[in-house]
């Protein structure tokens, strides 16, 4: 980006971890001396886009719309375009002069071009070519390959766009958002407040539920003052029902269930109001570190902590180095896994909420602490040395063919 852009807009059509992970190229293009900046988001996600400070305008993007002309496109052409160019002049007058895409798939590209003179990450060589820009095709060779990536998706979401990470964490401003009035005390009384996200979008990334029955049931008997709050969509519900009954009676008093009871925009007021949120690579976790919140991951399936950890200073993962059971073959809580030597890191993960450290480790499970510096987000192995893994830098410099902005 040679000069400053006054007017410019972001698209991230993604899922909602995604949309979070986005929060530091907002932060960088602002930096880098955008005047204003708008955001394309998937509608569901824009009541939440609204919170995000450094937004000037939110335009929702309605995807079954898209859906239903592409299927239309066949038998009527014409009205399609006639349709689309309606919908386009509802969300800008004119021409951003520059659009940034954060998003490989056609329809980003589509609608950068639809949207923006001129079109910076993936398709900016136009919207019929098959190469891409260095950053994205690097992107596209971890994903395939799951190489030793050390680059953090957020940041590469910079690199995508031709500036560098600021070094400082995101924040999402949403302690004041009103939640659904039986969900108003949480947070408002002493002692430690831990949200539970329960479920995960993809289900080889869920943790059994009886594993969080197991791991509420050692919290809750460890600190007298600890409280719970289940978190989820609306599909995960029975979810939540089937973690809360496994709780013994006593305890269920300190257990809140919110599972499929807030929208995001709701979901982000109540984690702001939580001292921690736990569970797997998914997008809760993301906003309760963004809202505030100290995130711990507990990383297995595809999700790596190298490229999606939560992003922050002082974040924790447990990243499995075996195969675990999940949703579709669970494994008992305190049981070895019938495929592997590892367990769930139950006490160990309980410990480290509550002290800042834990004694031992658990067979088939590193610990990893998130930290930051110039190029964004790195993560170090626990009690281990704050350096960080020298590849990032040769990335950058490999990558960066066009001038970044720091």
């Amino acid at each position: 980006m040679s000069a400053p852009v006054s007017r410019a807009v972001l698209l991230q059509l993604a899922r909602l971890g995604d949309l979070v992970q986005s929060l530091p190229v907002i932060a960088a293009l602002k930096a880098g001396g955008i005047g204003s900046l708008d955001l394309v988001c998937p509608a569901p996600f824009a009541p939440l886009a609204s919170l995000f400070s450094q937004i000037d305008r939110v335009l929702p993007w309605d995807g079954l719309k898209w859906r239903t002309w592409a299927d239309l496109w066949k038998r009527a052409p014409d009205a399609v375009v006639d349709e689309v160019n309606a919908y386009i002049r509802t969300l800008t007058d004119e021409p951003y002069p520059v659009a940034y895409n954060l998003n490989q798939h056609p329809r980003a590209v589509l609608a950068a071009y639809l949207l923006a003179d001129r079109v910076i990450g993936p398709g900016e060589g136009g919207p019929l070519r098959k190469d891409m820009p260095p950053w994205a095709a690097y992107l596209r060779r971890v994903a395939q390959d799951r190489s030793g990536n050390r680059v953090h998706l957020a940041d590469a979401f910079c690199g995508l766009c031709r500036v560098r990470a600021t070094g400082r964490a995101p924040h999402v401003p949403a302690r004041e958002v009103r939640v659904p009035t039986d969900l108003e005390a949480v947070g408002q009384d002493d002692g430690v407040w831990v949200a539970v996200v329960v479920g995960a979008g993809d289900r080889d990334r869920c943790v059994p539920p009886e594993v969080w029955t197991t791991w509420i049931t050692a919290l809750l008997d460890s600190e007298e003052r600890a409280k719970v709050v289940l978190v989820g969509g609306r599909a995960e519900r029975e979810r939540g029902y089937v973690i809360q009954d496994g709780v013994a009676p006593l305890l269920q008093g300190r257990v809140w269930d919110a599972v499929g009871r807030t929208d995001v925009r709701e979901l982000a007021g109540l984690l702001s109001r939580c001292h921690w949120v736990i569970g797997a690579d998914t997008g809760p976790l993301h906003l309760g570190a963004a809202t505030g919140a100290k995130a711990m991951g507990w990383y297995f399936a595809r999700a790596r902590v190298h490229e999606t950890g939560p992003y922050g200073e002082g974040h924790w993962v447990w990243q499995a180095e075996v195969p675990l059971m999940t949703d579709d073959r669970p494994c008992p809580a305190r049981a070895h896994d019938r495929r592997s030597s590892a367990r769930w890191p139950v006490k160990e993960s309980v410990e480290l909420l509550l002290t800042g450290s834990c004694r031992s480790l658990v067979d088939g499970w590193s610990l990893w602490r998130s930290r930051l510096d110039r190029l964004g987000a790195y993560f170090t192995v626990a009690n281990g040395p704050s350096i960080p893994d020298r590849s990032r830098e040769a990335i950058w410099e490999r990558l960066c063919g066009a001038p970044c902005v720091q």
